[in-house]
């Protein structure tokens, strides 16, 4: 199938936040946007003081967000889990300071979650 609709020179390198992870160290994602995309991607990011790639990775994180893990047996990441949990309760809309607390609380405990496999807790 041509992928004639698509603008091939157009672009996107999406990762994590630069300020978790050093640019170099991050993943990186190729994606062809469908002509006018990249124009409404830049507006929107302009409206949200915002790079054009914090936005997309805002919108992605907004809808996939980290998994949930089933059993936590660090202390520290059930609570960061239970905090996210509370605020998530009351159902902030998405991008708002409290939503990104909550995608905050959820992202350090995976974290913590994982190095603790790591070092064999």
């Amino acid at each position: 199938m041509a992928l004639s609709h698509y603008c091939v020179n157009r672009i996107l390198w999406h990762s994590a936040t630069m300020s978790e992870q050093s640019a170099q160290n991050q993943d990186k994602f190729i994606v062809r946007l469908p002509d006018g995309l990249r124009d409404r991607i830049r507006l929107a990011a302009e409206a949200n003081h915002r790079s054009m790639n914090a936005e997309v990775v805002a919108l992605l994180e907004e809808n996939y967000p980290a998994p949930v893990l089933e059993k936590l047996d660090d202390p520290a990441a059930r609570l960061l889990f239970w905090l996210a949990k509370r605020i998530r309760r009351r159902n902030p809309q998405p991008g708002t300071p409290r939503d990104k607390q909550a995608a905050l609380y959820e992202r350090i405990a995976g974290d913590i979650a994982e190095r603790m496999k790591d070092i064999g807790e």
